[in-house]
């Protein structure tokens, strides 16, 4: 392995090693356990000293809440809603003589319900002497200053009302005010009818409470209260086993968990510094022991020869954002690792790269994320199987871009897994509980999958563009023959068109007898010819009258102008974003062969000086697709160029052409053994003795 490979190695593990070093910092020397109410501890766990039991926040707050309402509220007399009731009776009776002096007395009544004022019985003062109005007025002002000196409360349950004075809080009978509503009733029964019809409906602008809480009392009573509650639940003694193994966590164990690491604080009780170094060294070691080995793993794939250093580089970082998704699930949303969103990574490399290639990183991926996750060995073995069970599906769909069934497929695997797992180690008697704490992770599980799914799909349709990949949804969309150049070849160009789907046809075959891509030898045939669809009138197949154009012109300046038909098919290629395997075959797939016709031409003048002048300048094929479809490419044409042939000529020319070939050395560069060849033949044969076969004259219709 180069040595690059193994500084990749070092300084990811390193970065990994800095976020653990952050997401711990300012943590005591001993770990935290960030287990959560239901799961199933996998470790016993010893008090390493006597503490004491911290109640949860929640526990304080309910006590709190408790001893709050039991305790008797202070209570003062409030002028402002004294004041405000007397405003409120003064702008009532500003409308009243507003709508006496208005044409318009309906409009005075519109403006005041907009204030929250009913003066819809207003019509019986329009008329009263004003000497009449002003009596009404003065007798109520009376009558709520009665009432607002004795006092009116509302929601007070106690027989005894404490109240704030200036020799102190006295306590007074709850009979000695007046409620809400029985000062209303008072106030009706002291009121003229007259002045009844009109306030009425506007007593609640009128009475309202004015003995309150004082705020600053109550705000005494509140801390005094807190000051009063005992946070403490319990003791655990040394040597008292705090978790076992086993166990459902309940809240009094997290309870147990979280008083010790408090302690731990407080105590300041940290592990010698030799003993962190050991622990950093050793998480070290580890953590370069994975990338190590899967880096190796890369180093002997054939995948290092596709993407090359690149792909290192990318693979890397990919582990470093997974412990970075890993201290946002489980350090700071305290969130179990089966929520990890890890499937992003997963389902991109098994779509850019391969399924088997997927599996090596998923389970490396989860080693090096483990220490971030606690060590939480049932929740990683939970979201590693379900990552396994969506990539073995995966390979099913007829469309590996399908995130929506990805995603959907992938949250029913890993829910119906934890359930499934969760009631298996559940060892209490109420599952009703275990259910409420699984149902409460799914919703969780589905944010976790949507982010995941959306992730991926953004790396694929990113690295896909970057590295210019044929992957099978790409190809898929090539051979759609909507596509514009294949369109602009059926057009310009449809006898190249014609030829190039039965070499698409051969090619494919042949492909799927000696393992190759099927589909990238039939999409890289059907664009093969691409360049042709710039000039198709230059070419036979398109038009048969085109030696007349290269009688003007000298045979070595002929095969330079049929040699650039494969260049402006790599431009056109490059233009509308081929993936760059498709390219290859464009560009490769005439080898350094020669330029036969216009070669002969030549030699049979005497005007050979350069064969280089009659040769394609290359590469050679350098995968087994591209020397399938230089086979098929020149059998076709061939064949197509002889009148009648049989199958035993068939079968000739294949041999020959093979044999031609193997002698050019075409084939040198290309991973394609003799054996290849021969099942290539054997698939070939049948499809073009059946597209070329001579067929029976059948005799003409007679006439009766």
């Amino acid at each position: 392995m180069e040595t690059k490979y193994i500084l990749v190695t070092i300084i990811t593990a390193l970065c990994i090693i800095g976020l653990f070093q952050l997401a711990n910092e300012g943590e005591a020397g001993y770990p935290e356990y960030h287990l959560s109410v239901g799961q199933i501890a996998d470790f016993d766990l010893v008090a390493p000293f006597d503490f004491q039991i911290l109640k949860s926040d929640e526990q304080l707050q309910e006590e709190y809440a408790q001893a709050l309402a039991k305790a008797e509220k202070p209570y003062t007399f409030s002028s402002d809603v004294e004041f405000e009731a007397y405003r409120n009776l003064d702008q009532l009776f500003d409308y009243i003589w507003e709508a006496r002096e208005s044409p318009n007395p309906e409009s005075v009544i519109l403006k005041a319900r907009e204030q929250g004022f009913q003066l819809d019985n207003i019509y019986s003062l329009l008329y009263v002497k004003e000497e009449r109005i002003n009596s009404i007025y003065n007798s109520v002002r009376t009558i709520l200053t009665d009432l607002y000196k004795v006092g009116i409360y509302q929601g007070i349950a106690g027989d005894s009302v404490l109240v704030v004075t200036s020799a102190g809080n006295k306590k007074f009978p709850r009979t000695r005010y007046f409620e809400v509503e029985e000062a209303k009733r008072l106030m009706k029964s002291r009121m003229s009818s007259i002045a009844l019809t009109l306030l009425e409906n506007n007593l609640d602008k009128l009475v309202m409470p004015n003995l309150v809480v004082d705020a600053v009392q109550y705000a005494k009573l509140q801390e005094e209260i807190k000051k009063q509650i005992n946070p403490v639940a319990g003791m655990v003694l040394q040597n008292e086993i705090i978790i076992r193994k086993n166990q459902r966590i309940t809240e009094e164990d997290i309870n147990k968990l979280n008083s010790l690491a408090r302690e731990y604080k407080a105590r300041g009780e940290r592990r010698n510094s030799l003993m962190q170094w050991l622990g950093f060294i050793g998480l070290l070691l580890y953590i370069v022991s994975c990338l190590f080995a899967f880096n190796l793993y890369y180093w002997h794939t054939s995948h290092r020869e596709i993407y090359g250093n690149n792909g290192i580089y990318i693979l890397n970082l990919g582990f470093f954002l997974s412990a970075l998704m890993t201290i946002i699930t489980c350090k700071i949303l305290n969130l179990n690792a089966s929520l990890i969103p890890l499937v992003m990574f997963s389902v991109a490399v098994a779509i850019i790269i391969g399924f088997d290639f997927a599996i090596i990183y998923s389970v490396f991926s989860i080693l090096i994320i483990a220490p971030f996750a606690n060590w939480d060995s049932f929740n990683l073995a939970l979201l590693l199987t379900s990552i396994l069970l969506i990539l073995s599906l995966m390979r099913n769909f007829k469309s590996r871009h399908d995130f929506l069934r990805i995603g959907v497929y992938f949250f029913l695997i890993i829910n119906i897994l934890a359930f499934a797992l969760g009631m298996v180690s559940y060892s209490g008697n109420e599952p009703g509980e275990k259910f409420q704490y699984l149902l409460q992770n799914t919703g969780y599980s589905l944010l976790s999958t949507i982010i995941g799914i959306l992730g991926a799909m953004g790396l694929v349709r990113y690295f896909e563009k970057r590295l210019n990949r044929a992957t099978k949804q790409v190809l898929l969309e090539l051979q759609d023959f909507n596509h514009p150049l294949l369109k602009r070849l059926a057009t310009n160009a449809a006898g190249t068109y014609h030829h190039s789907l039965i070499v698409g046809n051969l090619a494919e075959q042949a492909a799927a007898a000696i393992g190759a891509n099927p589909l990238l030898a039939r999409v890289g045939s059907y664009y093969h010819d691409i360049g042709k669809s710039v000039h198709p009138e230059l070419f036979t197949e398109n038009n048969e009258d085109s030696s007349e154009f290269y009688d003007k012109y000298s045979p070595e300046e002929s095969a330079d102008i049929i040699r650039d038909h494969v260049k402006e098919g790599v431009a056109l290629a490059q233009k509308y974003h081929l993936p760059q395997p498709v390219i290859d075959i464009i560009n490769q797939h005439h080898g350094t062969s020669y330029i036969r016709y216009f070669l002969d031409v030549a030699q049979r003048k005497g005007e050979v000086t350069d064969l280089s002048a009659f040769r394609y300048p290359g590469p050679l094929p350098q995968t087994k697709e591209a020397a399938l479809v230089m086979l098929a490419d020149i059998v076709e044409s061939t064949i197509k160029s002889k009148k009648d042939v049989t199958e035993e000529e068939i079968e000739k020319i294949l041999d020959d052409t093979i044999q031609r070939l193997i002698r050019e050395g075409q084939f040198n560069e290309a991973p394609i053994t003799l054996k290849d060849l021969a099942k290539a033949k054997e698939v070939m044969l049948p499809i073009l003795a059946g597209i070329y076969r001579k067929r029976i004259e059948y005799p003409e219709e007679s006439s009766p």
